[in-house]
């Protein structure tokens, strides 16, 4: 996540921040794709959890979730729904104003 923290031009923000703009950036890119997993945002903020060190914030939430995504026994459950509404938040929640070249590249880069 520093990585693309710096790539933003964005050298310091508190984790739960930082976090949450990945997040809406991600959701984003994903939404511009219709061959997008119907869980590809939470899919893709997940995979960050381990190199993060299991962060709290929307990447926590997303790591939480994704246990959930491919087990039939937890089709109906409340942690699949709270799944459901994670992704469905990320990729509609307020749009960031980015560059087109760079909201293309990342969405070159998700699932």
């Amino acid at each position: 996540m520093p990585e693309l923290l710096s790539e933003l031009a964005i050298t310091e923000l508190p984790a739960d921040e930082a976090s949450e703009l990945v997040g809406r950036l991600v959701g984003q890119a994903v939404a511009t794709r219709t061959d997008a997993d119907e869980f590809a945002t939470v899919r893709e903020l997940a995979r960050l959890g381990p190199d993060l060190d299991y962060p709290g914030g929307v990447i926590g939430d997303a790591y939480y979730a994704s246990e959930w995504l491919d087990c039939e026994c937890h089709a109906d459950s409340p942690e699949r729904d709270a799944a459901v509404a994670l992704e469905a938040t990320l990729r509609t929640s307020n749009p960031l104003d980015i560059d087109p070249g760079l909201l293309s590249a990342v969405t070159a880069t998700v699932v």
